[in-house]
């Protein structure tokens, strides 16, 4: 199982570099593609994204209430991010603001949650260099 994993990694990545290799060649024509091949490995993530922690629930249901912790953590993090985002109107390129209010307040979530997302991550690679530094 961990030699097919390993080889189907190496086959994505190989044709993830053939299609920006495609670019330069085939020009915008290849763009279709490349968009295609996206979103086919964003639902590969999501699809491995939800599966994987299944599996583990199912193989170690003990350790079910950390995944869940982590999982509460989550949606509380993005229940907060959702109630401090605004649903203003934003002018777009072209002069003619953006009014829907739900795609207004989902992609301020969107961006809030990423704001905190790549501070706790910085946070965490902080602290966990001073404890191994500690070692």
């Amino acid at each position: 199982m961990k030699k097919a994993l390993s080889i189907l990694k190496y086959v994505l990545l190989a044709i993830s570099v053939c299609s920006v290799l495609l670019l330069p060649i085939m020009g915008e024509s290849s763009v279709g593609f490349m968009l295609t091949w996206m979103y086919i490995l964003l639902g590969l993530t999501v699809a491995v994204t939800i599966i994987l922690p299944i599996i583990n629930l199912v193989k170690n249901p003990k350790g079910a209430l950390s995944t869940f912790v982590g999982l509460a953590i989550v949606v509380i993090v993005l229940a907060i991010c959702y109630m401090v985002s605004s649903a203003t109107p934003v002018p777009n390129s072209g002069g003619d603001p953006f009014t829907d209010p739900l795609q207004l307040k989902l992609s301020d979530t969107g961006l809030y949650a990423t704001y905190v997302a790549l501070a706790a991550a910085i946070i965490i690679s902080i602290f966990g260099e001073i404890k191994n530094s500690f070692k």
